[in-house]
């Protein structure tokens, strides 16, 4: 939710809508390839709060929060998804959760680049990021924090799609980053705990899912497991598997 369009710059509308997407619906629409999700940071993530429950999905709650925010009637809004199966099935099942608080959503589902062009310039005030959501470029929090999610990426032509931008929690991330003994990585990860925790208190984001991929082979086809489950390199690292008879 681009929290500089209105009424997204309200928190209890972001949390409204945190509550009336059916996470569970949404991942029986992809066959159970996904586990609901309720935190920027995927669960296999450093700093994964396992502990931490979230917005519950709860459309009567939604509702109330919507007229707390004086929008008791709803409001109109707009919401990008790229063009690519399953993406605008998903994005209809968030259209139906939404309706049913009020929120209507009219659906724009477009060619990637135009939605990622949206969410650059700052015009789309909904994205379903599906399809083109973040893959860690290494494990560790601050690569789901700084280009998503802090202010250096809400910028013309950046990746924080939502254009939040706290401060506070800047300085926090930079703080947390700047530890680097190996003997303090539970202190690291708990900083970055609390970092992301605070953000969905702020609710710029409604997580759906984390995605689950499967490679399958025969078993005749030998290599290290983890040339299979590579989620960025295709095609597989032919030159490291081999058939055994």
């Amino acid at each position: 939710m681009n929290v500089k369009i209105k009424p997204f710059d309200n928190v209890k509308v972001r949390q409204a809508v945190n509550m009336a997407i059916n996470k569970e619906r949404i991942v029986k629409i992809i066959n159970n390839r996904a586990v609901p999700a309720n935190q920027p940071l995927p669960p296999s993530m450093p700093g994964y709060d396992k502990n931490y429950k979230g917005y519950s999905y709860d459309p009567e709650g939604a509702k109330k929060l919507l007229k707390d925010a004086g929008l008791q009637n709803g409001f109109e809004t707009e919401l990008y998804a790229n063009n690519t199966d399953p993406n605008p099935r998903i994005a209809q099942a968030i259209q139906q959760d939404l309706a049913a608080i009020g929120i209507k959503a009219n659906l724009k589902t477009l060619a990637q680049s135009a939605v990622i062009q949206a969410g650059g310039d700052g015009t789309a005030p909904m994205i379903w990021s599906g399809g083109m959501a973040w893959i860690a470029d290494f494990p560790d929090p601050s690569d789901f924090y700084g280009p998503i999610l802090g202010c250096g990426g809400a910028v013309q032509g950046g990746w924080n799609w939502s254009w939040y931008c706290n401060q506070e929690l800047d300085k926090l991330g930079a703080a947390a980053d700047a530890v680097t003994d190996p003997a303090k990585k539970a202190e690291r990860e708990e900083m970055w705990r609390k970092i992301f925790i605070r953000i969905m208190d702020d609710a710029p984001w409604a997580p759906v899912f984390n995605e689950l991929r499967f490679t399958m082979h025969s078993p005749r086809v030998k290599g290290d497991d983890s040339w299979f489950v590579d989620p960025v390199h295709i095609p597989v690292h032919y030159d490291e598997v081999y058939v055994a008879e």
